[in-house]
């Protein structure tokens, strides 16, 4: 029931001032997926200050939390500022906001005269009640909620550079050469393998949206899924074949290394010379991890161990064909094929991953199940920037250097975005202790 105007990924500013002057819209979304989004946030709210501009702003995506946006963000603009858990959530605000307007009973710098609508969080409201709301959406319990705000607003404790006791020390491995490589081709990459990994559910349920209701039993949403969602996805996977509308291509390698505190030194093949070092941060708590622990110490400056790194692309020829849908409007055909093309590209990191370790002596099982793959039933882990365990999205820039991914036409832009779109870069460590953990 409302007309949107849909600017795209990666706007300036400047577009999105521009559009809102145009068209006079009711209202600003903006998505934050990359921790590096939030770097631009605030920025655009004091772009829209100076502009005169203090319509609503919804705020939302995986990067976002709504302390950040009620609070920090909140303070920077003049207007309200209403933090977006998800597209029902925007819907439900929307309704009450055209209703309000209406009836005169909505102001752009105080909001809903007559009090916020149950379930809506306004920026500027209380905080803490907004985090535990979020949290308990999250499965998390209002004390967890309170005990990570409260840890939060306390004072850090001394940052520790001491190697983890969960991470006993191994040999180094044994990589099959040093530098890197390139793979391009359906020789190299044949395609049927790298389909063989792809994760269904996140496809589904995560690009698609066709997620479980509360009132179907798991095995109707299976059968639902089968019924619907396979059809299409064979429909565009024979689509992709015939038009050769993906075009992966890997860049990968093993350098020299070594862990230096908290960071991970990394050398030339012949390691002699330190092309530079991956700074990460360590948990406070817990098991005290930190990615550098998963590999052994420098010994005099010198590399003692071996990084694998990957970088994997769907290829250009996926985000033109991407855009031509979105511009034909052809939406419903944009979400499918788009989704696919997003979860091809994991799953072409996901098959990377595997010749990793299966190149280092490391083998999955014959016949391991997809679902034990993407579980991580498997010896290591693969760490992509912008997580918590490695949480700098410009890391990748001199990782793409050093791997020479200019080559597969992968590069990263001035605001740390990952062209072409369908593109994943990430560390690989093979110790028998390395798992995915949070900050």
């Amino acid at each position: 029931g409302y007309e949107v105007i849909n600017l795209g990924i990666k706007q300036e500013v400047g577009a999105i001032i521009a559009a809102q002057q145009e068209h006079q819209a009711d209202c600003i979304a903006m998505s934050g997926l990359l921790v590096k989004s939030t770097a631009f946030m605030k920025d655009n709210l004091q772009a829209f200050n100076e502009a005169g501009i203090s319509v609503p702003v919804v705020l939302g995506g995986a990067a976002l939390t709504p302390r950040f946006v009620n609070k920090d963000c909140s303070e920077v603009y003049d207007g309200k500022v209403i933090y977006g858990r998800d597209a029902f959530t925007d819907l439900r605000f929307m309704d009450a906001y055209v209703k309000a307007q209406a009836e005169k009973r909505w102001d752009d710098r105080l909001g809903f005269l007559d009090g916020t609508p149950e379930g809506l969080s306004i920026g500027g409201e209380d905080v803490a009640t907004d985090e535990a709301r979020a949290g308990a959406s999250e499965g998390l319990s209002d004390a967890a909620v309170d005990a990570e705000a409260a840890a939060a607003g306390s004072v850090a404790l001394p940052l520790s550079c001491e190697r983890s006791e969960a991470v006993p020390a191994e040999a180094p491995i044994q990589p099959p050469f040093l530098g890197a490589s390139l793979l391009q081709g359906a020789e190299a990459i044949p395609l049927e393998e790298v389909i063989a990994y792809l994760d269904r559910q996140a496809l589904f349920a995560g690009q698609w949206q066709m997620r479980k209701t509360r009132e179907q039993t798991r095995e109707a949403y299976e059968a639902e899924l089968q019924e619907k969602a396979e059809p299409i996805l064979q429909s565009w996977l024979e689509r992709v074949r015939s038009e050769q509308l993906l075009q992966p291509a890997v860049a990968y390698g093993y350098f020299p290394c070594g862990r230096d505190g908290n960071a991970l030194a990394v050398f030339s093949s012949a390691g002699d010379q330190l092309l530079g070092r991956f700074e990460l941060p360590r948990q406070r708590s817990g098991n005290r991890y930190c990615i550098a622990d998963f590999f052994t110490d420098l010994r005099d400056g010198h590399p003692t161990d071996v990084l694998p790194m990957q970088a994997v692309t769907m290829g250009e020829e996926a985000s033109r064909f991407a855009q031509s849908l979105f511009q034909r409007d052809a939406y419903s055909d944009y979400l499918f094929f788009h989704g696919l093309a997003v979860q091809m590209a994991e799953a072409l990191a996901e098959w990377t991953h595997a010749r990793i370790r299966r190149e280092c002596g490391f083998p999955d099982p014959e016949g391991m199940p997809i679902r034990e793959v993407l579980a991580q039933r498997y010896r290591g882990s693969r760490y992509s920037f912008g997580y918590p365990a490695c949480p700098t999205v410009g890391d990748s820039r001199q990782q793409l250097l050093w791997l020479g991914a200019e080559r597969i036409g992968l590069e990263m832009d001035e605001s740390e975005q990952l062209h072409p779109e369908q593109s994943t870069t990430a560390l690989v460590a093979l110790h028998s202790k390395a798992r995915y953990f949070s900050a």
